[in-house]
């Protein structure tokens, strides 16, 4: 979907967003893969290029598709109704995060089809069935038996980094994402990621994958998994294997806060440059009240580890947690600075759909309606989920957060803009 008329996001302030970080979309083309070349297809990353929804719908009735297929989260489902609504594509459907929850609305909206979960064997068979209207649930597939995601549907050349002033590390100018793993187990309260079975790729597929991005020309891999390194057993086996293999590139991965010295020692010998890990708060009461699984002593471990092994660290933060103190914010930079975390990046906390924060201030009675819900039913262009603070402290917490980024500027310690 275009980013146009998308919810206005308070998560993540404008300073974080930059225009050359851009991540193609790895589910539409795992799908594909799983239906060319017996058929036809394309696929248009509206995101990536900057598309308007009028340019998305134009690029759309050109190609005029037998089959219009929109991979979808919920913070773009106006682009989704607009686009259900304004095509003459004979037959759509609908997949992606947002179908999860709301597929029968979906359906109401305008979608033929919808296909919850994965849909890379769910969507062939639906195709070589006749295309019956209704709404499939596909599960978790085994990674392991789909091809590799059909990158060469896209044009790389849409992907290649454009370098500016808020770039802080220098990966080259092709950096390509994958994922080895799908789903989190863990059950934190403000986040959205809905697959809890942790579904993941053996060691020798993730290394296949990496030698295909390295073919293509990337000059730095990111493995975009929700959880990298909740199997200690899987990560070293990976991280063995491309040892093995002779690989040698850079690369990172997003995952969890790593406590196990073999685990970092592996990814530091495999060439592991950066774990992109949310850590969220330094305050174990607030961890608690988050239902992080971890807390200050193993972020300190884990910090030391990979000061130890040279792994840098991109750390997430949330301001205006449930417990956090105006004391702990004033003394938050000076603590990042003394774990030695190098690219701090700080959102604040939303109640953002489908997840347990939102849940319970809704049973609460901190919302008067549930927003969401309504939001699913009838998509407006731009939609702002109201906050149950305060004005003068989302105005306070905001200015905390651009007084980081303020302080991290003025000590030449970078923060990390994505």
């Amino acid at each position: 979907m275009p980013y146009e008329g998308e919810v206005r996001d308070r998560v993540t302030a404008k300073f974080y967003k930059n225009s050359a970080v851009k991540y193609m979309p790895l589910g539409v083309l795992s799908v594909a893969a799983c239906v060319a070349p017996a058929h036809e297809v394309a696929v248009l990353d509206a995101a990536s290029l900057g598309l308007t929804l009028d340019e998305t719908i134009a690029r759309i009735e050109a190609f005029a598709p037998d089959i219009l297929g929109l991979s979808v989260v919920t913070y773009r489902a106006w682009a989704m109704v607009e686009i259900l609504r304004r095509t003459s594509a004979p037959i759509k459907v609908v997949g992606g995060p947002h179908a999860k929850y709301n597929h029968d609305t979906i359906r109401r909206q305008g979608a033929h089809a919808v296909f919850v979960d994965d849909a890379e064997r769910t969507f062939p068979q639906w195709l070589a069935d006749g295309c019956p209207p209704g709404v499939f649930f596909g599960g978790s597939v085994d990674l392991n038996s789909i091809p590799l995601p059909a990158r060469n549907l896209v044009d790389l050349d849409d992907y290649r980094i454009e370098r500016n002033g808020d770039l802080l590390f220098d990966v080259g100018p092709l950096r390509l994402p994958m994922y080895s793993s799908k789903g989190c187990p863990f059950a934190c309260i403000y986040c959205d990621v809905q697959q809890k079975d942790f579904n993941f790729k053996a060691p020798d597929r993730c290394v296949d994958e990496f030698l295909a991005l390295l073919d293509l020309g990337a000059t730095s891999i990111h493995i975009l998994d929700d959880a990298f390194n909740v199997r200690k057993e899987r990560v070293s086996g990976i991280c063995e294997a491309l040892v093995e293999q002779g690989v040698a590139t850079d690369w990172s991965a997003r995952g969890t806060v790593e406590i196990r010295e073999s685990v970092i020692a592996d990814l530091a010998a495999a060439g592991c440059r950066r774990l992109h890990v949310g850590i969220e708060s330094l305050d174990d009461g607030v961890l608690m009240n988050l239902k992080k699984a971890t807390r200050f002593k193993h972020i300190r471990t884990f910090c030391e580890l990979c000061a130890k092994y040279g792994i840098t660290i991109l750390a997430y933060f949330i301001i205006g947690a449930p417990g956090e103190t105006a004391a702990y914010r004033r003394a938050l930079p000076g603590m990042i600075e003394d774990l030695g975390i190098r690219l701090p990046y700080f959102n604040l906390l939303t109640p953002l759909a489908e997840t347990p924060y939102y849940n319970d201030l809704l049973a609460a009675g901190r919302f008067p309606r549930d927003h969401w819900a309504d939001y699913c039913a009838d998509p407006v262009r731009d939609f702002e989920i109201p906050d149950v603070r305060d004005p003068a402290e989302v105005a306070d917490l905001q200015a905390v957060i651009d007084g980081y980024v303020d302080h991290f500027r003025r000590q030449d310690m970078p923060v990390f803009v994505s």
